[in-house]
């Protein structure tokens, strides 16, 4: 079993199912990181809407999120060239690098755990997790990209 690729989809699952109230690490505000790892794997800018549909936060709180992460140096925004009223939202080398190291951060940590349950519990538990986080996200358009 891979315990990493385990880890990884419950850490998805957790931060989405709690909405973002899992407890801050490292200097990182609730929701930051997750939203630093979704821009990371995105093609190109993003709007704001977008993310915070895909991570399940509300418009104000991706505006507060995205307000931290650019003082911080981890993303810019710019108006869209083709629509002014539109913003794009783009991740720096800094806020790549900053998510890069506390995904592996947080899959080495979790995939600890999730051995000490063993495989078959491991499984179970994503298994169940999966059958929830599904209920009201679409699974397939965020998992199959970690």
């Amino acid at each position: 079993m891979d315990y990493d690729e385990v880890a990884r989809k419950l850490i998805v699952y957790s931060r989405s199912l709690a909405k973002g109230s899992l407890s801050a690490a490292g200097g990182a505000n609730v929701g930051e990181t997750p939203v630093l790892q979704y821009l990371s794997s995105a093609d190109g800018d993003v709007i704001p809407s977008e993310i915070a549909k895909k991570l399940g936060f509300s418009r104000a709180r991706m505006s507060h999120i995205l307000d931290s992460l650019e003082t911080k140096g981890y993303v810019t925004r710019r108006p869209d060239p083709s629509d002014r009223r539109r913003v794009l939202v783009s991740v720096t080398e800094s806020g790549r690098d900053y998510a890069a190291k506390k995904n592996a951060e947080s899959v080495a940590l979790l995939s600890n755990q999730l051995s000490s349950l063993g495989e078959h519990d491991a499984k179970e538990l994503v298994r169940i997790l999966n059958k929830a986080y599904s209920l009201t996200y679409d699974v397939d358009d965020y998992l199959d990209n970690l």
